[in-house]
């Protein structure tokens, strides 16, 4: 599968996994509220290992593609 370019929101959640609902609300809130459409599957960038960090240094990046 490949990746397709084009304009990306990207926002970074810092904690759990478990926890990354309220980072993706905020997300959502911004997009709806700078007239964003979501136009294609979002997508995660992992930047740490959760074996090798504290649950709370998780580092994910949530990337989404919008017109």
């Amino acid at each position: 599968m490949s990746l397709l370019e084009g304009k990306m929101a990207k926002t970074v959640h810092k904690g759990p996994y478990q926890e990354c609902e309220s980072t993706y609300m905020e997300l959502f809130d911004w997009l709806q509220k700078n007239n964003h459409k979501i136009v294609g599957p979002i997508r995660e960038g992992y930047v740490n290992d959760p074996r090798e960090v504290e649950p709370e240094e998780i580092l994910t990046i949530i990337y989404v593609p919008v017109s």
